[in-house]
């Protein structure tokens, strides 16, 4: 944790004193919290074009730092001169409320890993490779990179672990905590009046409200810089229009730049569609300020203003075309994928329901449906009201710049439902989130105390704060001991071509430093794989895999010990174990080998296995040949298992999980007596005990490695243990789920379990036959002699 800590004190300080200097050089010292979001979103608008140049990280890092030096100097002028020291204890309190919530999944689980891991989704892999390219520019250009995804907030992690020697993991974990921790000091600024411990508490709690506690539970960091991004401007504009301690309002310079800076910020984290909020917010403002009888804009002052500073205004306009010039290319590019993301389901099953946003949901899991959670109704309707009370105490304050970002949230959230698919409409829920709740909050505790309001105050606040912490109770976190495994066999593997044959997306970061590709199509660059075996979602990967031709490319690949997968080419040496992986290199050339049709599919259906029986009826082979075979072994689908029912039903994924505590038993019945090696697919939360017969075969560590929502439980075979002497026929086999230890057993919260398909195979070596001779029998892979004649 303490790296963690170190990056996301390092982006916050960042934030925060860059922030600082920038208010200070426009003339506005009112209200200093901007000064967390407009930092950020400097660093995030700076950090991406700062790796593109020479020495990537190192120079970055460099830049950077002297920036934030002679920015420090400003700030701290700035400081002494606005007498505002004493507000920071505020500040600093607030934070340490957010860091201690955020830091809870890690406690809860006794572990610091990827949040959100399989459970959630597997999308941060991407970010780590890409990250991992914008570090050290080792391998080919990402194509994600190439075609102009925003890498704002990842560039700002990249350059955390380059300065603290954080691994990126910890970095973009650092990043998680930051966002929200930046966020809950941007809402101070819209708290002032409010004694210090209301202060802090809600802007602790705007800060991480139950849907950015959900974000962040799956490691999802583009919307919450987002909402951060939002709040910050309305915040901005509401200090011109109407101050609440009746300051002097800042000037109109101070308030379009830091507009400008949140809008760029946006564009470098969210791509085009990031402006949304901020072209549609502005005259929404324009309009309920003019119904209100004001006009927050001189006319004749911007005008006079614009006159009188030419020279500044030239060379903005130089920067922002500077900048566009940069990203128009790769803007250009993207824009052509956005229609894609905008159409994809994403990784949920159902809409994320719009009350939710309210902050107040009484369930872990976001993607339930309403109609699966007991309370909603309830939970809802006090969310509802205190959200519609704030809207009201804002109409009724003439604060009408925070009125329109709430207006806007709700039109972009009904946009997104007329044309965009249900992923999309989730992020857009999230983005206004802290804003709804603020502003709930803000106006159920202000002063002076109305008893009964008060008391709803509290009520929500407790709601509130009692649904973040569910959503962080049962948070996953990520489990690496195979994936570790993986990073010593790359230290062997290094700079050279892997051809890795297992199933885990986040291969391609922990195999960084190698060319990796894999048929399974996780790793960054996917290799087809063969037609007669092709690779799809829930099935696992071997050599027969890859064509003979194709594995010629590669020097080394990686496969799993699990015995149920296909043997070896006579070319392909284990070099190197590590784990529940190997580690094999290759020397010469790979021979040319076929596979049988079934073991790649049965009837239209794709599926895995290591071999099939040669069917030799109507005479035979017409070629001569030699024929790999292995006893055959013995298989039962994951649809045969007995178990507990899922926890959830409705969400993608659990329609098969368990929780545990629990058991589940099948059926594997043996062809012949003898030893037999066990092969498991499985994901699971928990430590895993594997019986058969009621005897105790192997224990399995807890993994999520490779887990994908539409395959839970399905994916890699991993070793599960052996019988020796096992006698022919139906065997019992049992695998249970320990119960969560620690403080995930105390607090109760949620860990599930997917099994896959269950394999046993002979312990027995492969034998080389004549084709001929191979009829009847189980074939791997075999070979026709050259020039052997036939048809």
């Amino acid at each position: 944790m303490l790296s963690i800590y170190a990056c996301t004190l390092l982006i916050a300080g960042a934030s925060l004193v860059v922030g600082r200097a920038i208010l200070a050089l426009l003339g506005q010292r009112r209200p200093a919290w901007l000064s967390a979001a407009t930092g950020f979103a400097a660093l995030v608008v700076a950090a991406p074009l700062l790796l593109r140049l020479p020495g990537r990280a190192t120079t970055a890092a460099v830049l950077l730092g002297i920036a934030v030096i002679a920015a420090a100097a400003i700030a701290l002028r700035d400081v002494r001169r606005s007498g505002d020291a004493h507000l920071w204890p505020l500040g600093v309190a607030a934070v340490a409320i957010v860091l201690a919530a955020g830091t809870l999944p890690f406690l809860i689980s006794d572990r610091v890993g990827v949040l959100g891991e399989g459970v959630y989704t597997n999308d941060h892999a991407a970010q780590l490779y890409w990250a991992d390219w914008l570090q050290h520019g080792f391998g080919p250009e990402p194509s994600a990179v190439r075609f102009g995804y925003p890498i704002g907030p990842q560039a700002v992690a990249v350059i955390a672990a380059q300065i603290t020697g954080a691994s990126l993991i910890g970095a973009f974990n650092g990043l998680l905590l930051a966002i929200p921790a930046l966020t809950a000091l941007t809402a101070l600024a819209g708290l002032g009046g409010m004694p210090p411990g209301r202060r802090i508490a809600i802007a602790a709690l705007s800060g991480l409200p139950y849907l950015a506690a959900s974000f962040f539970a799956q490691s999802a960091f583009k919307e919450t810089a987002m909402a951060l991004f939002v709040l910050a401007f309305a915040l901005a504009l509401q200090s011109r229009s109407a101050a609440e301690d009746e300051a002097r309002p800042p000037p109109w310079r101070s308030v379009v730049a830091i507009g400008l800076l949140m809008a760029a910020a946006s564009v470098f984290t969210f791509s085009a569609p990031g402006l949304a909020w901020f072209a549609i917010a502005i005259p929404i403002w324009l309009l309920l300020e003019a119904r209100g009888g004001r006009s927050p804009v001189n006319w004749g002052a911007v005008r006079d203003s614009l006159a009188a500073h030419k020279v500044t205004l030239v060379v903005a306009v130089v920067i922002v075309l500077g900048i566009a010039a940069v990203a128009f290319t790769p803007a250009r590019e993207f824009a052509s994928k956005i229609a894609d993301v905008q159409d994809s389901a994403g990784r949920l099953s159902s809409p994320v329901f719009p009350g939710e946003a309210f902050g107040i949901w009484p369930a872990g899991d976001f993607r339930v449906v309403r109609g699966e959670v007991s309370g909603s109704l309830l939970a809802v309707a006090l969310g509802a009201v205190a959200a519609g009370f704030g809207a009201l105490t804002l109409w009724r304050r003439r604060q009408f710049a925070l009125l329109a970002m709430l207006v806007t949230g709700a039109v972009v959230y009904l946009g997104t439902r007329r044309f965009a698919e249900i992923h999309v409409q989730a992020k857009a829920l999230m983005v206004i989130a802290p804003l709804v709740l603020l502003v709930g909050l803000r106006a159920l505790l202000a002063p002076p105390r109305n008893l009964v309001r008060y008391a709803f105050g509290v009520l929500v606040f407790a709601a509130a704060a009692g649904s973040t912490l569910l959503a962080l109770r049962d948070a996953p976190v990520g489990f690496d001991d195979r994936q570790l495994g993986l990073e010593r066999l790359a230290e062997r593997a290094d700079g050279e071509s892997v051809a890795f044959l297992g199933v885990d997306r986040f291969a391609g970061y922990y195999l960084r430093g190698t060319l990796a590709r894999a048929p399974a199509g996780y790793v960054p660059e996917e290799i087809a794989s063969r037609p007669d075996k092709r690779w799809q979602q829930g099935l696992s990967a071997d050599f027969d895999s890859l064509e003979s031709g194709q594995l010629d490319r590669f020097k080394y690949a990686i496969t799993t010990k699990a015995a149920f997968q296909s043997t070896a080419p006579s070319n392909f040496e284990p070099v190197l174990q590590s784990g529940d992986y190997v580690l094999w290199a290759r020397s010469g050339e790979t021979p040319r080998a076929k596979i049988l049709p079934a073991e790649g599919t049965e009837g239209a259906v794709a599926v895995f296995n290591p071999g099939a029986s040669f069917d030799c009826a109507g005479g035979g082979p017409k070629r001569k040949g030699e024929a790999v075979v292995t006893p055959e072994p013995a298989r039962a689908a994951y649809t045969a298992w007995r178990q507990p029912p899922p926890p959830d039903a409705s969400v993608a994924g659990q329609d098969r999980g368990w929780q545990a505590p629990g058991s589940a038993a099948i059926a594997l019945d043996l062809p012949t007596a003898g030893d037999y090696a066990l092969s498991l697919q499985y994901h699971s939360q928990v430590p895993l005990t594997v019986s058969v017969d009621g005897e105790q075969v192997a224990e399995l560590p807890a993994s999520l490695d490779g887990m994908y929502l539409s395959g839970a439980g399905r994916g890699a075979f991993w070793p599960a243990g052996e019988v020796a002497q096992a006698t022919a026929g139906e065997h019992e086999v049992t695998v249970e789920a320990a119960e969560p230890g620690g403080l995930a057993g105390t607090l109760n919260a949620r860990r599930l379990v997917w099994l896959g398909d269950l394999a046993a195979s002979p312990v027995a070596d492969p034998e080389t036959l004549a084709l001929a001779a191979a009829c009847g029998r189980y074939v791997d892979h075999y070979a026709y002699e050259k020039n052997g004649g036939g048809g």
